[in-house]
């Protein structure tokens, strides 16, 4: 099971959070055939669900289907269960992407949380059949931390200064005396060990970053239409999650067959998944590195 935390400032993006990156990580996941369950574990009421509905023009309820059904169902803890009380994302890939969406109101959330933290075990189990991915956005709780022990992994989100100046039109502008400062990035670290994550950039070493990416319409990451400028960190993302997909007890075994699911009620646009497999080949012409 792997568990997305923030820690620091994230770059200035309304709506970058772990949410987002845990929606995208698990798209791709999905792409490359395994089948995941995303589970947004939201304490503050950031609306995740209807973040996704909004990039993909469609409607997603946490009251219809999320947490909120599956606490009143009082049912067992299993795939088949599950499944009932999330949405689908619908992708091109042969694996597919379940969303158990947290309650909007941030009291609801918190409850929710504290839900998920007294079952932080089973949820922990359930990555032997399919592969977890806990989204756990704002500020640190006391569920966030039982969560982050029951994973096997955990990844933090946080700012950092960008490693060039800016491209594109603003380096034309710089030859001609224009001064912009290098655009920040998002950076991916390592928070397994008891320590924790680093609290600012200074403290951040190279050993602990997994990975970066640039500026992004959290919209692309949520799978609305993606912009030229976005494609490169889509990219990044895309090949970080395969490189983790290789770490062991991070993914369950993809399936070994299938195509394309068909749409349900629960199933959601996909117009930035038939790009996926072109995203990370940029990446990997590109150069993306650690």
């Amino acid at each position: 099971m792997l568990a997305l935390r923030e820690t620091g400032t994230l770059p200035p993006a309304p709506g970058l959070d772990a949410g987002t990156l845990a929606v995208r990580i698990a798209r791709s996941w999905a792409c490359a055939g395994h089948d995941v369950l995303a589970v947004d574990a939201d304490a503050h009421g950031s609306g995740l669900a209807e973040r996704i509905g909004a990039a993909t023009r469609t409607t997603l309820a946490p009251a219809r289907r999320g947490l909120p059904t599956l606490i009143a169902a009082r049912e067992l803890l299993s795939a088949g269960n599950l499944t009932r009380h999330c949405w689908r994302l619908a992708g091109r890939g042969p694996g597919t992407v379940w969303l158990l969406a947290a309650p909007t109101h941030p009291k609801g959330a918190a409850k929710s949380a504290a839900w998920l933290a007294e079952r932080s075990e089973e949820f922990a189990a359930l990555a032997t059949g399919m592969s977890v991915v806990l989204a756990m956005p704002g500020s640190p709780t006391d569920a966030y931390e039982r969560l982050r022990d029951a994973a096997t992994h955990c990844i933090a989100l946080s700012g950092g200064p960008g490693p060039a100046p800016p491209g594109g039109m603003r380096a034309v502008l710089s030859a001609f005396g224009f001064r912009f400062n290098p655009d920040p990035v998002t950076l991916l670290l390592a928070t397994n060990d008891d320590s924790g994550p680093a609290e600012s950039e200074a403290s951040v070493v190279d050993e602990a970053v997994l990975g970066r990416f640039g500026p992004v319409r959290p919209t692309a990451l949520l799978g609305g239409r993606a912009r030229q400028r976005d494609r490169l960190a889509l990219a990044a993302i895309d090949v970080f999650a395969g490189r983790l997909c290789e770490a062991p007890e991070s993914c369950a075994e993809p399936r070994t067959g299938g195509g394309r699911s068909n749409g349900s009620a629960g199933a959601l646009g996909s117009s930035s998944d038939d790009r996926m497999q072109a995203h990370m080949q940029t990446a990997r012409s590109a150069g993306v590195s650690r």
